[in-house]
């Protein structure tokens, strides 16, 4: 059993690690993709190729920007956590995993068109998901810039499709495990409170 002191020793560990990998990986896929492509001609950013950001200078800001709302919200989600689960029994996956994000039962197409009243469980939700995509999106392209540097097979095979198919359902994916991890949870809470 982990002991208070213990217990924010490792959380702080983990965050420093977790920021330190994010900074990094943003850092170094910035840093390849200048020399790469210096004018952002061969860019496949989304906010390249469909914002329309044609400037290194805004686009970094922008990246910055949405880098740094990531790790806040991955702070308050560490230190200052809410707890997303409904009071409630007897959800089903679906309710549960716009509960999770909403607030309220809703179906989980809800999750794609409507935003939370409450703040701070936007931050905190989005602290759990977008630092866990970031952290793989780090992953996908530390080894893509790597592989690029290194291998000349992996050049024949590069292509901005199949880098953006393997963030998305790799993101869709950690979701969707995280959803479910936590809806065990709710499912163990639920059947012991009944006990």
């Amino acid at each position: 059993q982990l002991t208070n002191s213990n217990k924010k020793m490792s959380k702080k560990v983990k965050f420093i690690i977790t920021t330190a990998w994010i900074l990094f990986s943003r850092s170094y896929d910035a840093y390849c993709t200048y020399l790469l492509t210096p004018d952002l001609s061969k860019e496949a950013n989304p906010l390249v190729t469909v914002v329309g950001i044609s400037s290194w200078t805004v686009l970094l800001i922008v990246l910055s920007v949405l880098t740094i709302y990531v790790i806040y919200s991955y702070y308050l989600s560490v230190f200052h956590s809410i707890n997303l689960l409904p009071k409630e029994k007897g959800y089903s996956f679906s309710n549960f995993v716009a509960y999770l994000y909403l607030g309220v039962k809703d179906h989980w197409t809800a999750t794609l068109y409507k935003l939370p009243k409450d703040i701070n469980r936007l931050n905190n939700y989005m602290g759990h998901i977008l630092t866990k995509c970031l952290v793989f999106a780090g992953v996908v392209s530390t080894v893509m810039w790597v592989l690029i540097n290194n291998s000349a097979y992996y050049k024949t095979i590069h292509s901005a499709p199949l880098i953006y198919a393997i963030l998305i359902i790799g993101c869709i994916s950690i979701t969707y495990n995280w959803n479910k991890s936590l809806y065990r949870q709710y499912l163990t809470n639920s059947s012991n409170h009944k006990a």
